[in-house]
């Protein structure tokens, strides 16, 4: 389940999630409060996209790591300010190796606030800012 990728990955306990519920939808995973009901008439998405894909490793969308990416305590990569700038512009950064960081998924931060997420491969963070984001 996708709460349990959470906690092996980033060390986000499942409590943090109380009063939500999630729904597959095809291959995405979305979240909403436990109040909104089953069928609502004439409207056919309700919440936030949480997650893409339900696989092994699914993609956590870059606004639900800015909401509760504050609660992980693995998997994240602190940038500084010339680094923000290239990765908010869409670049991927060059951070070198960074020990107790594991390859792939990880959270990227500047000071206290989540950025969003990237792919890492021990090296480079691959920028994973959708591009209606990105400050060019």
């Amino acid at each position: 389940m996708i709460l349990d990728f959470l906690k092996e990955r980033f060390g986000i306990e499942e409590g943090v999630f109380e009063g939500f519920k999630f729904v597959k939808l095809g291959d995405d995973v979305w979240i909403m409060s436990e109040d909104v009901p089953q069928k609502l008439h004439g409207i056919n998405r309700v919440g936030l996209r949480f997650a893409r894909g339900t696989s092994r490793n699914p993609k956590i969308t870059t606004a639900v790591l800015q909401i509760f990416g504050k609660f992980a305590t693995k998997n994240i990569i602190y940038i500084d300010e010339e680094q923000l700038k290239d990765y908010i512009m869409g670049k991927d950064v060059e951070v070198g190796e960074i020990e107790g960081v594991e390859r792939g998924q990880v959270i990227v931060k500047f000071k206290e606030d989540v950025i969003g997420s990237g792919l890492y491969d021990g090296r480079v963070i691959k920028n994973q800012i959708p591009k209606a984001r990105r400050i060019l």
